[in-house]
């Protein structure tokens, strides 16, 4: 199964802008090259690969980190959930965040 994260900012964030900047930083490919070898994830980052090829040509090759279209043809994403359950999970979540 594949599945992803994303980074949001909610309506109404005391600090967009702040915000902003933090995704621009994690989303730097060096910093980002960083994240990936730490935590094993894909990432979405053009760049990352050659940095890692530099660093650790061991990880630029990791299925993990970099999947080849081979190794995620069997895959299936992450189901949305819907009906009652997605919106009993989406209520609770903005509860959560405070709206």
């Amino acid at each position: 199964m594949l599945w992803s994260t994303s980074m949001e900012i909610p309506v109404g964030a005391p600090n967009p802008q702040a915000a902003q900047k933090f995704v621009d930083f994690v989303y730097d490919p060096q910093v980002q090259a960083d994240i990936a070898e730490y935590v094993n994830y894909v990432t979405p980052v053009k760049g990352v690969q050659e940095i890692l090829r530099k660093r650790d040509p061991k990880l630029a090759a990791n299925q993990l980190i970099f999947p080849s279209a081979s190794y995620t043809r069997n895959c299936s994403f992450e189901p949305v959930l819907g009906g009652a359950q997605g919106t009993k999970v989406t209520e609770a979540f903005q509860r959560a965040i405070g709206n």
